[in-house]
């Protein structure tokens, strides 16, 4: 019965989506764009600040591990093996670290560089990005997810959020897998693959070669305004060397190749996460915003975790879906 419901949302879900995709590509037949580019502020981030981060990551990964297993009385190679409430304490705890890390780490680029807008401006732009993530969504789920029923013929997902829900989850381990994977994980994934990662290698994308080891805006005059970019109105020019656009594609290709890969162990999972982070790639290319490329991640997983979580209280939990 869940599985017929399953199918039948989702099938509704693409029909709308389907109106959308031609609603679109008639605009972009008559010469429009797909998503209309945005003003975006300069991004500052170097090498060292992808290090750094990544260094942050390492550490809020141990921290939280070690302080598990001194509380269970374990080995830290014995993590794998929790199980139930004490696998929870585990995906909270790391969940907790992993937010600190980041945390911690846009609190030192905010140091290094004043204000940077990676959600681009939450007063002015989240509405619109709220908005863009959602039909994002519809467009794109129902794909992701006949994509990913495809490849898992070949190879079965498999996730530690899922298989944790699916042996008879108390309340706290529902709570943990939603947390972990709805809201956590989209949040910091963006900020690390599409806000730091690819902000970062945009701006190699630009030619812009100034300051890209250890950080910095790309100009005197940047430096001056915060990384303001020169007022044009809706129409403005947008190819000139004040654009925060970039031309070149391969910033989101290889970004979307290290979000799949950082999903390893998950069946063909990193496969569907490539395509999937092209689009969020291609959000963020864009609007210079990660708000709708958090939106539309939380979407998938959401969706993914619902109809799980369903699966496992009231049906048959052996259907997985794409979320990460």
């Amino acid at each position: 019965m869940l599985e017929i419901a399953f199918t039948i949302t989702t099938i509704t879900i693409g029909l709308v989506g389907i109106v959308l995709w031609v609603l679109n590509l008639r605009r972009v037949a008559a010469g429009d764009e797909l998503v209309k580019p945005k003003n975006q502020r300069g991004i500052p981030f170097g090498f060292l600040d992808v290090i750094l981060l990544y260094f942050f990551m390492a550490v809020g990964n141990l921290v939280p591990a070690w302080l598990v297993c001194q509380r269970l009385g374990i080995e830290i190679s014995e993590i794998s093996q929790l199980q139930g409430n004490a696998k929870a304490m585990y995906s909270i705890a790391s969940a907790v670290g992993l937010l600190t890390a980041i945390f911690l780490a846009l609190v030192v680029y905010r140091l290094r560089y004043g204000r940077i807008e990676l959600f681009g401006g939450l007063s002015k732009k989240f509405p619109n990005d709220i908005v863009l993530g959602l039909a994002a969504s519809v467009m794109v789920i129902p794909l992701i997810l006949l994509f990913q029923s495809i490849v898992t013929r070949f190879s079965p997902y498999k996730h530690d959020t899922l298989e944790m829900l699916a042996d008879k989850p108390t309340l706290w381990v529902i709570v943990a897998a939603w947390l972990s994977a709805v809201v956590v994980a989209p949040i910091c994934e963006e900020i690390i693959f599409r806000g730091v990662l690819q902000g970062w290698l945009q701006r190699i994308g630009r030619s812009f070669y100034d300051c890209i080891l250890v950080g910095g805006w790309d100009s005197s005059l940047l430096k001056k305004n915060s990384g303001s970019l020169l007022k044009c109105d809706g129409e403005g020019d947008r190819t000139g060397d004040w654009s925060r656009q970039s031309s070149s594609s391969w910033p989101m290709v290889i970004s979307s190749v290290l979000f799949g890969l950082a999903h390893s162990g998950q069946g063909a999972a990193p496969v569907t996460l490539f395509f999937f982070g092209m689009v969020l790639g291609y959000l963020y290319r864009k609007t210079g915003s990660i708000s709708s490329c958090i939106v539309l991640h939380m979407m998938l997983n959401g969706f993914t975790m619902f109809w799980f979580t369903l699966q496992v209280l009231f049906g048959d939990p052996s259907t997985a879906g794409a979320g990460d």
